[in-house]
């Protein structure tokens, strides 16, 4: 239970990080928002671009905030937390991984794709891993 308790307390810590910083990005600096998100230079998309990813990029990263705090809160009980795992690995794997491939087609950098895919692989798969070890309830 030790393992899940510290993972629920890094990728929630990761998470409430990323997430807040992206959607402070977003209030705040929006036009390097969407080109961080259409992997173009700062300046290149028109106000329509620029609102389109604000409205479709924003809740994923205020998912990231939602899910981080629960990850804390429930890193006190880990042991109530399978659910929570279980929607944290499914929203790595079969969200953020996807779409992780598709960037790569799509304008992503190679590097910056890769990298990508490996920090959502691992979040991922080691959740999986971890849940595996813990005790059920």
């Amino acid at each position: 239970m030790k393992s899940l308790k510290w993972w629920l307390r890094i990728v929630g810590a990761l998470y409430l990080l990323e997430g807040g910083g992206l959607s402070l990005m977003a209030l705040f600096a929006a036009d390097e928002f969407a080109a961080m998100w259409a992997s173009t230079p700062v300046g290149s998309l028109d106000e329509v671009a620029v609102r389109g990813t604000l409205i479709a990029g924003l809740p994923g990263v205020l998912t990231w905030v939602l899910l981080g705090s629960m990850m804390l809160i429930f890193s006190r009980v880990p042991a109530r937390a399978r659910v929570l795992v279980i929607t944290v690995v499914a929203w790595e794997l079969l969200v953020w991984l996807p779409s992780d491939l598709v960037g790569v087609f799509n304008g992503f950098a190679v590097g910056r794709a890769v990298g990508l895919i490996a920090v959502h692989a691992l979040i991922g798969i080691s959740g999986l891993l971890i849940l595996r070890q813990a005790p059920k309830e």
